[in-house]
Order: C-alpha cells, then sequence, then structure tokens
C-alpha cells in the first residue's frame, strides 16, 4: 500500500509518499515563505513521479493549526480522493509533531494560534497525557511545570514566542509536524479500506476555535451589523 501524505497546520507544507511496510518512498518539506495553496497539488503529483495511479490511499494533517494551511490541504487531498476514488484518513497534527521528535518520554508539542497564542498538548509514546489545548505563549512555562517532570518542548508555535517563554527549553527540530508521521498514523485505518465518499466529505479540520472572521461577525463587526 502506498499513502500519499502531507500537512499543512504551520507555516511549513510536508509532503510525503509511504509504504507503511518499507517505510518513506519520497518526501518534501516546504517552508515560508512558500505558502501551501502555491505548492499544492503540484508537489504531491512531483512527489509520485507524475503518476497518481500509484497511490492506494490518502492521510492528512487536520490540526490544529493555520486555518487557511489546513482548508487549503483539506482541498487538496479531497480533491483527489474525489478523482480517483481512494480512501481518506485523517490524523492530529500534534500527535505527528510529538511522533517526529527525536527521543522518547514526554513531549510538549506545539503549533501557533492567533494573537500570541500557542496549541498545545501533552504526549507520552500513544498516550495523551494533557488534551489539547490553546494557551498564551507566555503560559506555556506553566503549562510545562505543572506537568511535574521533564518534558521535551517542540513546534513551530513555542519557536515563534521564544521571547514570551523565559528560560524554556525548545528543540530545534522537528520544524513542524511531517507527513511521513501523518501517514503513520492513519496507516492501520486505511489498511483494507476502501473510497467512501461521505466519509471523504465529512473529513473537517480540527480548528479548535473560531476563525477572526467568525468571531468579528459574532460581535458585530461585520457588515455594519450592530454589536
Amino acid at each position: 500500500m502506498l499513502i500519499l501524505a502531507l500537512d499543512t497546520a504551520s507555516a511549513w507544507t510536508s509532503c510525503a509518499l509511504v509504504d507503511p511496510e518499507r517505510g518513506v518512498v519520497a518526501e518534501s518539506l516546504h517552508g515560508p515563505p512558500a505558502k501551501a495553496g502555491e505548492i499544492l497539488p503540484g508537489a504531491l503529483v512531483d512527489l509520485c513521479g507524475g503518476d497518481l495511479s500509484r497511490v492506494d490511499a490518502l492521510a492528512v494533517g487536520i490540526g490544529p493549526g493555520s486555518f487557511t494551511g489546513l482548508r487549503v490541504g483539506l482541498a487538496a487531498v479531497k480533491t483527489i480522493a474525489y478523482a480517483r476514488e481512494l480512501p481518506l484518513a485523517g490524523a492530529s497534527s500534534l500527535r505527528a509533531l510529538a511522533l517526529c521528535s527525536p527521543g522518547g518520554g514526554l513531549v510538549v508539542p506545539t503549533l501557533e494560534a492567533r494573537r500570541g497564542e500557542v496549541y498545545a498538548c501533552a504526549i507520552e509514546g500513544e498516550a495523551i497525557v494533557v488534551p489539547v489545548t490553546v494557551i498564551a505563549a507566555a503560559g506555556l512555562p506553566g503549562f510545562v511545570e505543572a506537568l511535574g517532570r521533564p518534558a521535551r518542548v517542540v513546534g513551530p508555535g513555542a519557536r515563534a514566542n521564544l521571547p514570551a517563554l523565559g528560560s524554556l527549553s525548545v528543540a530545534d527540530d522537528p520544524v513542524a509536524p511531517l507527513a511521513r508521521t501523518v501517514a503513520q498514523l492513519c496507516a492501520a485505518a486505511l489498511r483494507g479500506a476502501r473510497y467512501d465518499r461521505d466519509a471523504v466529505f465529512a473529513l473537517a479540520p480540527d480548528y479548535l476555535q473560531r476563525s477572526a472572521a467568525e468571531v468579528a461577525l459574532a460581535g458585530g463587526r461585520v457588515g455594519g451589523l450592530p454589536r
């Protein structure tokens, strides 16, 4: 089985072609200022050598993370899934980030949210120690301290807010969730699966919070609506 996977939850776009039995066949990582909308689906086609018929299934990171990035990523894989009638599965981008972090133990993966906030959770192996939450970046040291034991902090959420983190140590790698680990997380669900149109179109991003537009609309700050 060949899985074509991607993650667009951060400013980085990660793509991979993975055989769960043999490992990574090909992968690419595209950093800023290039945006997911400028890269996909061309990068996915290039990854397959221009032959999408090689692909048996699709996997995608569903966030939380960049609202626009997640929408673009989901649109790309849903289009391919629909056109080629391929099964599709999604996985947490934070879990994928933790999985591709070198070393074991307790990991706090982070992704950027809005207004100096970060998405974070605590993961050890396959266990979620602390569920996904959104907190002010300045509150991340307290979040880690409350775990009561050493934890490795990783991800672009923390790295984008280093000045607010005081002496908290943040690993340099991985720079973003990698598509190879998204494929790894989705492999069990995709093995032997068939195309399900309803399931493909029902797959949605895990935004965790409302978009800025939704907040503005609710507050009556769009189109002259009363407050």
